[in-house]
């Protein structure tokens, strides 16, 4: 019994300093990102070349939920792109990686893997009918950040940056109507491929 024991307690001791040292921190972001494109080099390509980056870019507001245990981070994520007459997308995921301090500031890179919801369809003027509402397809991403804490008693109040990257783990083609000036057609929506984006960030660290 006691040799069973004793590698539990060493395994609790040395699990000790880490638990005691974790902290949680809850953001909340608002930024740009790009319509998907077919691969991460389209997608900067077209964001580079892009005359009227912003205004062909939708808007992307969430928030996240990190667990810092040291270096080692877990949390969640979940946020929604908008842009008047176009579909929504709205993502819900896990975050895990790691985050360490550099010349006062937190930098981390962490991963990212959950799903997005594509739609409404019908949100898009020129469609007038669609074979499906809203389509979920499974996605993993990067997302690299930076913040800087400021002091405020209990808790710390924090700002910086999100930047990410996801890749859609599959592609679905939804058949659609689409009007013209003759009247309509059939057609089709192609959803899936890479997105890249970028938010300021604004928190508190317990």
């Amino acid at each position: 019994m006691t040799r069973r024991l004793v590698p539990l307690v060493l395994a609790m001791l040395a699990l000790a300093p880490r638990a005691a040292s974790a902290l949680v921190s809850v953001d909340a972001f608002y930024g740009l990102t790009r319509p998907p494109s077919a691969s991460f080099s389209a997608a900067v390509s077209g964001a580079q070349n892009n005359p009227d980056l912003i205004a062909s870019s939708l808007q992307i507001a969430g928030g996240d939920l990190i667990l810092h245990l040291g270096t080692l981070e877990l949390g969640a994520i979940a946020d929604t792109s908008f842009k008047s007459g176009s579909a929504s997308q709205t993502a819900v995921g896990g975050l895990a990686g790691v985050g360490f301090g550099l010349l006062g500031l937190r930098l981390e890179a962490l991963g990212e893997v959950g799903g997005q919801r594509y739609g409404d369809f019908l949100k898009n003027p020129s469609i007038v009918t669609a074979g499906s509402k809203s389509e979920w397809l499974a996605y993993v991403g990067l997302r690299p950040g930076l913040t800087y804490r400021f002091d405020a008693g209990p808790a710390g109040l924090l700002v910086g940056l999100w930047a990410f990257v996801r890749w859609d783990l599959t592609t679905s083609t939804v058949p659609v109507t689409v009007a013209s000036a003759s009247g309509t057609s059939p057609g089709s929506v192609k959803l899936g491929g890479a997105t890249i984006g970028a938010a300021a960030r604004v928190g508190l660290e317990f």
